[in-house]
């Protein structure tokens, strides 16, 4: 499991009943594409159990990251009102929890604090998905560096 926080512990009890008894459990078989890249989504969905791939066409569809239970994805769709970035397909059995976009829009609008423990529990897990991709970068480039200085000699 990730070590990222969960946006699940950034919300109320109150919060958490509302998206359980709002959302829709889906149960995923390995291989199962939930997110398509470059389309809109209907819904954010939290990973209750499993993992997920996470693949981008400019990598030549390579997974690029992982995302474990209690993560959210969609979000960044879902913020931006913006086609997906990237492509989402479960790794092994996983259960997800979908909460539509309508939904989550009339609850903030009827309750501007859910609102705020929302767009700071998001706020938060892209931040920390960002900082551990800072992270990868630097390790490249540093491998990069390395790879300079000592060139592998091929014979012609």
């Amino acid at each position: 499991m990730s070590n990222m926080v969960k946006i699940l512990e950034i919300l109320s009890d109150d919060d958490i009943q509302w998206l359980l008894s709002m959302g829709m459990e889906e149960h995923l078989e390995p291989e199962t594409m939930i997110i398509k890249e470059g389309e809109f989504t209907e819904a954010v969905y939290i990973v209750l159990e499993g993992l997920l791939g996470v693949f981008v066409s400019a990598s030549g569809y390579k997974q690029v990251a992982t995302i474990g239970a209690g993560e959210i994805i969609g979000e960044m769709s879902y913020l931006e009102n913006e086609p997906t970035s990237a492509a989402v397909i479960a790794i092994e059995p996983s259960i997800l929890l979908s909460i539509s976009k309508d939904a989550l829009d009339n609850r903030i609008n009827s309750d501007p604090t859910f609102g705020n423990r929302l767009y700071r529990g998001i706020g938060t897990a892209i931040s920390q998905r960002l900082r551990k991709a800072m992270s990868r970068i630097e390790f490249i480039l540093a491998q990069l560096e390395i790879a300079k200085k000592f060139p592998i000699e091929t014979s012609e």
